[in-house]
């Protein structure tokens, strides 16, 4: 009798075990996914979203001003045709 008393004694401890280890590989993994993300939001020297968005935002601006300078050239070209008999 006290041999299954220690038998099931020593499957729920391992039971417990069990459960506390798939509690740490869970919170282990959010952790990783955290720490990834965290990378992808620090300047890093080009490769995380830190460093694109200013790229990014630097070349729609340039896009911007190269179509007012077309939007004139266009505009004035309009106006000298419509000038002319």
């Amino acid at each position: 009798m006290n041999l299954l008393i220690y038998l099931g004694g020593g499957a729920g401890a391992l039971l417990a075990l069990g459960a506390l280890a798939r509690g740490a590989w869970r919170i282990n993994r959010r952790i990783v996914g955290i720490a990834a993300a965290v990378a992808e939001l620090v300047p890093n020297g080009g490769g995380s979203i830190k460093d694109t968005v200013p790229r990014t935002e630097q070349k729609v601006d340039d896009t911007a001003q190269e179509l007012r300078v077309l939007t004139e050239r266009f505009d004035a070209h309009v106006a000298d045709s419509a000038q002319r008999p």
